[in-house]
């Protein structure tokens, strides 16, 4: 990946390494390519050890990639389906609270523009909402959204645990592996977008485990939460 439009994104035990991706974005040609045009001007507050995401729509005339982003924070652009572009950002455990400016290049006409698109990260267990909401000047997107609000990374996790969380898809997958294979694995429909399941298995080779929710679809979301399982006394 415990992860809009007003969107909410959750953790990723893996982050995605940041080479810079290229993607088509509109505008007009007369213009210089800004965050407005190119549909990324929103608000993001992100959790620290949190994934983020947002879609929005993609035409002809910019190439936009990322040029560099803060210490302990990774972000790629990619294509997503439908003519859509993708800005994904992974934020680790430990990277300071504040303030941040993600570097991006936009090219017209072979001419460069710098731009900057400004984000937030905050507590994860802040008094706000445990995800990240987000406004976008592009009110005709829904971009997909996966959030695990339970269990989060590194919690003790025994039998009949509790996975809930939201989902945009009509179903979501789960699956609990230990020593790299499946222990518990299955799906869940979703009611009115959230989801919740107590989770009964049983483990017999260590107490390092990891949990995976995911869209049943191609190319749909996934969250991956590192869990440990209570040591026996």
């Amino acid at each position: 990946m415990q992860t809009t439009r007003s969107t909410r994104m959750w953790r990723r035990a893996l982050v995605v390494v940041a080479a810079p991706a290229v993607f088509m974005a509109a505008c007009s040609p007369s213009a210089a390519p800004d965050i407005e045009s190119l549909g990324l001007a929103i608000t993001a507050d992100i959790q620290a050890g949190s994934t983020f995401e947002v879609a929005v729509p993609a035409t002809a005339d910019t190439e936009l990639s990322v040029v560099s982003a803060p210490p302990g924070v990774t972000a790629t652009i990619t294509h997503a389906p439908g003519g859509m572009m993708r800005l994904a950002l992974a934020v680790d455990d430990d990277t300071p609270r504040g303030a941040y400016n993600l570097a991006l290049l936009a090219i017209r006409d072979g001419e460069r523009f710098e731009l900057g698109w400004p984000f937030e990260v905050v507590e994860p267990d802040a008094a706000a909402p445990t995800t990240s909401p987000v406004a976008t000047t592009q009110p005709s997107v829904v971009d997909a959204m996966l959030v695990v609000d339970t269990p989060r990374p590194g919690d003790l996790f025994p039998d009949l645990s509790l996975i809930s969380g939201r989902s945009s898809t009509e179903f979501v997958g789960y699956r609990l592996l230990a020593g790299g294979q499946p222990i518990a694995q299955g799906s869940l429909e979703t009611a009115r977008g959230a989801f919740d399941v107590r989770l009964g298995f049983t483990i017999e080779c260590c107490i390092e485990m990891l949990l995976e929710v995911f869209h049943p679809n191609d190319n749909g979301l996934m969250v991956s939460i590192p869990l440990t399982y209570p040591e026996s006394s």
